[in-house]
């Protein structure tokens, strides 16, 4: 184990983190031309029992409207090959509209540095949508010194 790495907990004890996700909006193929950018904090528990997100983003959307996010989602305990995962969120686009949604779904860990998703939606503004991604995980030591 390098020296600046720990040893895993082995406790109920929680494990708590905290994220940043920025973006840019690049414009839409069939119709507006123009730009936008993103920027979130994600604040993340997890316990025994599973994990809590809790996020925040703001937004400049394409068509130059400020946009707020805020939603919090449930994961199944993390142990698990395939978890349950639930979203609730509210959005306001500051101008045109403001979405109440909720997404249940799955997250299925291949690998520890891999996962798929999977997730049906339904927002009270009448958007019902299936949503599906994955996540690769790298270490961020491979970015820093390399310890020797």
């Amino acid at each position: 184990m390098a020296p600046n790495e720990r040893e895993p907990r082995s406790d109920a004890l929680s494990i708590h983190s905290i994220a940043t996700e920025f973006g840019v909006l690049l414009p839409d193929s069939i119709g507006d031309t123009r730009f936008g950018a993103s920027i979130a904090g994600i604040v993340s528990q997890r316990w025994d029992w599973g994990t809590a997100h809790l996020n925040i983003a703001g937004q400049l959307t394409r068509d130059q409207h400020a946009d707020l996010f805020t939603g919090i989602i449930l994961e199944g305990p993390n142990k698990w090959t395939v978890r349950p995962v639930a979203e609730f969120f509210y959005e306001e686009e500051f101008g045109p509209a403001h979405t109440v949604s909720a997404l249940v779904g799955a997250i299925w860990q291949v690998r520890d540095n891999l996962s798929f998703d999977v997730g049906f939606r339904h927002a009270i503004t009448n958007v019902n949508e299936v949503r599906a991604g994955l996540t690769y995980g790298f270490p961020l030591r491979l970015l820093g010194p390399s310890g020797k």
